[in-house]
């Protein structure tokens, strides 16, 4: 459901928990009572602003300067209110132990002012989560005809909200669909630009973790400041002399105070800086989790890149029930129309693949006939030189047998039985 601030008219989403409650406008800060019923707004004509976009702060780092300045101006400060407790242990802590000590002391202010910049800033982030980007009266899909208007609506967010992570994110996001319409792209956007965000919140942190290594290094070389003060101390006493001697004592257990003093303090504004770091890294991480949630969870799954609209989508765009009628009607004519197409086309592929069929089986035919004749020429060349040969070698036998029975005649008239004019070959009968 969407209210509007009563003060700075800024679009809210509120759900049925929030009715009747006290809430607090994430833009101007003032609280009002959501009404107990909420009404749903009718969809209107929107005014497309240039779309030049709008310069973006950093998000994550904080002035340097201006952290410096607060850093130091606390430190002082600080060091002002330790003067009533100079007598006291607390104050000889951070005034009397030199410039170490009042060192760390700076280093720890400055550190904790940035961390407190950064959970403002952050709180920020927070607060523009609850923002209503997406209204329902524009549409629940986003498509390449209302995506100018969920622009716009983002475009009508006030200026102390509309420079955050998530409003330039989805905002981006949206301009890369309208221009592209492709889903795809869009994921693949949203993954680099969370990537980037988690980057820059991590590097913003660098120089507090300077000041949580530096805060102790700074203690033992006050300690090696005391230490070289006490040996140096106890170098140039005279024994002989008791006021000298004393005197050496005296410097002795002020150069051992501020050893120790120096890495007590370091070490316990080390860990006490450590806590607030902690809690403000978490912090931050857990918003832009939410944001990355929010991009997956709510942004993406209303891009419809598709090219028509079917459903509530369609009944939405049509005026009247007639053009609805008469939309429908075109929409069947042109389905009619591409499936006589498709039905052409298919019948035009199977009488081609038919004739190429027929082509294939003519071929084949063609080639085995031949083969079949060439083979049974072939074999019919072999056998009939192999019978004619067979003739030729009976008839030589049978000669040579006559010849050999008119030798034999002439010798003593006996003969050979010429059985070789009986076998006339293997295929003849007996």
């Amino acid at each position: 459901m969407q209210i509007s601030c009563p003060k700075c008219s800024t679009a809210l989403s509120v759900t049925e928990e929030h009715l009747g409650q006290q809430v607090q406008c994430p833009a101007c800060q003032s609280r009002f009572a959501v009404p107990n019923e909420v009404a749903s707004s009718g969809g209107g004509a929107s005014k497309n602003p240039e779309r030049t976009g709008w310069e973006e702060g950093d998000h994550a780092n904080v002035s340097f300067g201006k952290s410096l300045l607060i850093g130091a101006g606390i430190s002082i400060l600080f060091l002002f209110m330790m003067f009533p407790f100079k007598s006291t242990r607390l104050g000889e802590l951070f005034l009397d132990r030199g410039w170490v000590n009042w060192t760390e002391t700076f280093l720890f202010c400055w550190g904790i002012v940035i961390l407190v910049m950064k959970w403002k800033k952050n709180q920020s982030q927070s607060q523009a989560v609850l923002l209503n980007l997406f209204p329902e009266h524009l549409g629940k899909e986003i498509h390449a005809r209302n995506v100018g208007e969920f622009i716009d609506n983002i475009y009508r967010v006030p200026l102390t909200l509309r420079d955050s992570l998530i409003v330039n994110r989805i905002r981006k996001a949206l301009e890369l669909f309208e221009s592209r319409t492709n889903n795809g792209e869009v994921g693949a956007y949203l993954n680099t630009q969370s990537d980037i965000d988690a980057n820059r919140s991590t590097g913003s942190y660098s120089l507090v973790r300077v000041f949580l290594w530096a805060i102790p290094i700074l203690g033992f070389i006050g300690t090696v400041i005391g230490l070289s003060v006490a040996v140096g101390s106890l170098a140039m006493g005279d024994n002989a002399d008791p006021e000298a001697l004393k005197s050496s004592i005296n410097s002795l257990t002020s150069g051992l105070g501020t050893a120790f003093d120096t890495t007590l303090l370091g070490l316990v504004l080390s860990i006490l800086m450590s806590f607030p770091l902690a809690a403000v890294q978490k912090k931050e991480d857990e918003t832009l989790t939410m944001i990355d949630a929010f991009c997956v969870e709510e942004l993406l799954p209303k891009l419809n890149d598709s090219r028509t609209l079917v459903g509530d989508e369609l009944i939405q765009q049509a005026d009247s029930i007639p053009q609805l009628v008469a939309s429908l009607a075109r929409a069947h004519e042109t389905f009619l129309v591409n499936l006589n197409e498709s039905t052409r086309q298919m019948t035009y592929v199977g009488e081609l693949m038919q004739d190429r069929l027929d082509d294939h089986k003519k071929v084949v035919e063609d080639s085995f006939t031949d083969a079949v004749s060439r083979m049974s020429k072939s074999s019919s060349d072999i056998f009939i030189k192999s019978h004619s040969q067979l003739e030729l070698t009976f008839q030589n036998i049978a000669h040579g047998v006559e010849s050999m029975n008119r030798a034999l005649k002439d010798l003593g008239e006996k003969k050979i039985p010429n059985e070789a004019k009986k076998k006339r070959g293997f295929f003849s009968k007996s």
